[in-house]
């Protein structure tokens, strides 16, 4: 992909609400990212760190601090959470079949569609493709959902298979995405701007999408709340969620906490093609895992991480438990993910290896 410059973001257009101290101790380079941005034609990001045990205020370019983005694939983890919460409370089981929990007319093979479970869907081997139909489609609610691979196979990428998961949350507890959001996510973390679903607020606070060629592509406010990827927030919102949740496991028994994080699947992105940055990423129950490896080469965890990528709309967060280290940035443009490296560098001192492993492919 060829960036093309879309709206100029100069540094007379960059609002920078960081103090000076705050900028060197975080790593950031303000005017380097405002000429990256700018460079990618990228008009708007908002980037959000905690180190140090202390959260930065958001640094803001051609953005408001409310500014509301798409937070894209960024609401798989969210969801997990709350599915690691129902499990808690024993309304879930990691290990039965989402169908004891939900209906599964529209699958075309339903042996095995009984096989999944909650933990084959948040580890991505419910072997189903990504879509059986464009998900922003009239046509996708009664489509007819086909499998890629066997179930607990291969790492095979799913949103498919968390909206399947969602209707087995909605109908156990009888509340819809958004108020189980609420009641786990949301409130307890502080989070007052962001929902799966369209509010009214969003008619002036979401940000609209741009393409390569500079267009203005809308806000999508029609879309009916998916766990997979309609959640909108801040920078700022989301990294409380990062580090109430991913970093310190508020909420959670520590032995679903540990559960939720432990690496499941070796995500080769690609079945049957592995590539080199295949190797040491994982996937957890929600989140991807950059792992190192030990004597006996089990995979220990490095980075938690995950991207989202609702064409126009780009964001990434990396976790670095060791270094107690949480970072996100959300963009409105087809470039947003073009400049992962240089923030992950900038915010936690190497690239992570996040921007090879999303790179644009033919995605399943």
């Amino acid at each position: 992909m060829t960036p093309k410059r879309l709206i100029s973001v100069s540094a007379a257009l960059v609002s920078v609400i960081l103090t000076v101290s705050c900028t060197r101790s975080a790593g950031v380079d303000s005017q380097r990212v405002a000429a990256l941005l700018d460079s990618l034609g990228i008009p708007s990001m908002q980037l959000s760190i905690y180190q140090n045990s202390a959260k930065s205020p958001a640094i803001l370019f051609n953005a408001d601090s409310d500014a509301v983005f798409q937070a894209a694939s960024l609401s798989k983890p969210v969801f997990s959470y709350i599915v690691m919460k129902l499990v808690d409370e024993g309304k879930m089981d990691l290990d039965t079949p989402v169908a004891s929990y939900t209906g599964i007319d529209r699958f075309d093979d339903r042996e095995m569609a009984s096989r999944i479970t909650p933990r084959m869907v948040l580890s991505h081997t419910s072997g189903l493709y990504n879509w059986a139909a464009s998900p922003t489609s009239d046509e996708w609610a009664d489509s007819r959902i086909s499998f890629h691979f066997a179930p607990d196979g291969c790492f095979c990428y799913s949103g498919e298979a968390y909206a399947f998961l969602q209707r087995a949350a909605e109908d156990v507890t009888g509340k819809s995405l958004d108020e189980l959001a609420r009641e786990y996510v949301f409130e307890p973390f502080g989070m007052p701007l962001s929902s799966y679903q369209w509010r009214d607020a969003y008619d002036s606070l979401a940000v609209y999408g741009f393409n390569a060629e500079g267009q203005n592509m809308g806000r999508w406010s029609g879309i009916s709340p998916n766990s997979a990827y309609t959640l909108r927030t801040t920078s700022s919102e989301y990294l409380d969620f990062l580090t109430h949740a991913v970093l310190n496991g508020e909420g959670l028994s520590p032995a679903t906490y540990k559960e939720w994080l432990t690496p499941r699947t070796h995500a080769i992105r690609f079945s049957g093609r592995e590539r080199a940055c295949d190797r040491d990423m994982y996937w957890c129950l929600g989140m991807g895992v950059r792992v190192s490896y030990d004597a006996d080469g089990n995979p220990v965890p490095v980075q938690y991480w995950h991207w989202g990528d609702n064409d126009y709309w780009k964001s990434i967060y990396v976790v670095d438990i060791r270094k107690g280290i949480a970072m996100d940035y959300f963009t409105n443009s087809i470039n947003g993910h073009e400049i992962c490296d240089e923030i992950c560098r900038m915010t936690l001192g190497e690239s992570c290896g996040i921007q090879d492993w999303i790179g644009y492919d033919d995605d399943m």
